[in-house]
């Protein structure tokens, strides 16, 4: 699994200063003016375009999950071959230079399991035998140290607690 924070989407985008959400789950702001700063320092005209707002606020989500302007190319040598391609910039990078503005809340998936599994008086070995998985599983779900499948937290709830699992999604504001 890749730990390196990657961008996942763009929540709002300001002259100079995008608002994104990375796959850490964290919303963080990236604010535009130290680079053009470097960039002026070094004398890349290119780079230097995105202080164009008409080219800046077209900015997208790529497939790499970092930031990219189609609008804007670059030609890179890839084989001894020019291609064009939108200009993008380095996650890594923009992950460094960006500021912290909160976490995206987590479901506390393994807390609700919990709580469900002591109100029905049920240990977590009966609730393994009866889901057909071990009592170790349960614990490290209950305590936020293994990850679970929708279906899997279904077969638990269902075979295991003899409960029904409700899931809903919501419209929110971040």
């Amino acid at each position: 699994m890749n730990k390196l924070p990657r961008i996942t989407k763009i929540v709002s985008i300001e002259p100079y200063k995008i608002t994104v959400i990375w796959t850490t789950a964290e919303i963080r702001v990236i604010d535009f003016e130290p680079f053009f700063q470097q960039w002026n320092k070094n004398a890349n005209e290119h780079l230097l375009a995105l202080k164009d707002w008409e080219v800046f606020k077209h900015v997208v989500v790529s497939e790499s999950k970092t930031l990219e302007w189609s609008n804007h190319i670059s030609v890179v040598n890839f084989r001894n071959k020019r291609i064009e391609v939108p200009t993008s910039l380095d996650p890594d990078v923009l992950y460094e230079q960006s500021h912290f503005i909160k976490n995206i809340d987590t479901i506390p998936v393994g807390v609700m399991l919990k709580e469900a599994r002591e109100k029905a008086g049920l240990s977590q070995a009966e609730v393994a035998l009866s889901a057909g998985t071990t009592r170790n599983y349960i614990s490290r779900i209950e305590n936020g140290k293994s990850d679970i499948q929708l279906e899997t937290l279904h077969k638990i709830v269902a075979l295991g607690l003899g409960k029904e699992l409700k899931v809903e999604v919501v419209d929110t504001n971040l």
